[in-house]
């Protein structure tokens, strides 16, 4: 599959992101209202608001202090609700997190999560089934033979997927393979394919993603990453969708100048700038070759100027939400008092009000990418107006009528919308 590449005009990147949102992200809504005659209501009044856009923003949430009772879990909670279209947890479906000990299982935690996702309309990723990296590999499994280890392979992802069959948008299946080779060492190189098939039997419907650091403006991991998912195509895996992390935004280059936060840098934070057109085309590289949607999964931005902190995250969130291939971008948390990278990544304070870079992010999501307004519908009973894809709320009043409230969602093969007044 051929894709050209998006040009990005140096200075002009921020004009042309929003243009392709523009096209890509919204469309036009004809809302249609009759009485209960069936006959075309003039003049009723409809008032309409984005409720969640179809394109996934969201952030990892974590359970100690979703669960909190007090101000801080309130706060936490209502950050969520305020800002986001889906979650992922940070920890909580990690194999490491539901089976400490051998044999010990408990998805409390995850499972709370998730209900909380479902109970308030947010979608939920699944991170992640494996993590090829050996830090992160439980000692018990450690300890265990080949057969051994593949017996509890399967043991985990039939429970676990099973569990979670039909509930989640997406699946990490194996984190991190291409620096990183517990699993393969010890199984043999079809070992993330067979993980896929697995996923794939267990839950044909989720799609399968593969998830990685180090990627945007790397050519050599990009062309790496592209081997990887051809391989494990050619393998029998049915590969779904790419996964980005970019917990090193601190790179990107707002205005054309890359400050990096002070500090030693670990691995996975590269240091080399990062424009607007390298981050494009990036993208634009890896859907090209495999025709796959993409979700930018992990993203932190850490630099103690807050404002600078907002600039670097909405540059990320605005050059993502205009590419054609990126149905999500995923804040790996927020606050100051729960962020894994401290506070100098939060966008919300310890005492849970915004920092200039959540009141950056809030305004990008609330304001500039919202939807809502009002007007009269015609003498044909219809108002038609251009919005953001996504589910609204529409309330239609007329004199003499009952009020009527109704959902509707605006999707591109669905531009239009019937609204039944009855008395």
């Amino acid at each position: 599959m051929k894709s050209p590449l998006i040009p990005t005009g140096g200075a002009d990147w921020r004009s042309e992101a929003d243009s392709r949102i523009e096209r890509l992200r919204k469309g036009d809504l004809v809302v249609e209202v009759r009485g209960h005659d069936g006959a075309p209501l003039k003049d009723a009044r409809v008032a309409y608001r984005l409720k969640r856009h179809s394109f996934l923003f969201g952030t990892a949430v974590a359970h100690a202090p979703f669960a909190d009772t007090g101000d801080n879990g309130r706060h936490y909670r209502q950050f969520i609700l305020d800002h986001f279209s889906a979650l992922v947890c940070e920890n909580e479906m990690k194999w490491y997190a539901t089976e400490v000990e051998r044999g010990c299982e408990d998805y409390a935690p995850a499972d709370a999560l998730l209900a909380f996702a479902e109970q308030n309309g947010l979608a939920m990723r699944g991170h992640c089934l494996f993590w090829e990296q050996e830090g992160w590999v439980q000692p018990w499994i450690r300890a265990l033979d080949q057969s051994g280890l593949r017996a509890v392979m399967e043991r985990r992802l039939t429970a676990t997927v099973s569990r979670y069959r039909g509930r989640l948008v997406s699946w990490d299946v194996n984190n991190e393979l291409l620096d990183n080779a517990f699993y393969r060492e010890r199984i043999g190189p079809d070992a993330t394919a067979w993980m896929f098939r697995e996923a794939a039997r267990l839950d044909p419907q989720t799609p399968l993603f593969v998830n990685e650091y180090a990627i945007l403006g790397e050519r050599e991991k990009t062309e790496r990453y592209l081997e990887l998912i051809r391989d494990l195509r050619a393998r029998g895996a049915q590969v779904g969708g790419i996964g980005i992390q970019s917990h090193d935004s601190d790179r990107l280059a707002v205005d054309g100048h890359t400050v990096l936060h002070p500090g030693e840098r670990p691995h996975w934070e590269l240091s080399t700038p990062l424009t607007a057109e390298a981050f494009l085309a990036t993208l634009d590289r890896l859907h090209a070759e495999t025709g796959l949607p993409i979700h930018l999964t992990e993203i932190s931005a850490k630099f103690p100027d807050a404002t600078r902190r907002g600039d670097l995250l909405e540059m990320l969130f605005r050059l993502g939400f205009s590419h054609q291939a990126v149905e999500s971008v995923m804040l790996w948390g927020f606050g100051a008092k729960t962020h894994w990278m401290g506070p100098e990544a939060a966008l919300m304070n310890a005492d849970g009000t915004l920092n200039p870079a959540g009141d950056r992010i809030s305004r990008l999501l609330r304001d500039e990418w919202s939807t809502r307004g009002d007007g009269a519908t015609g003498a044909d009973g219809r108002l038609a107006f251009r919005g953001f894809y996504g589910s609204y709320e529409m309330v239609v009043r007329a004199p003499g009528r009952p009020e009527i409230v109704q959902e509707v969602r605006l999707t591109k093969s669905a531009p239009a919308a019937a609204v039944q007044l009855t008395e």
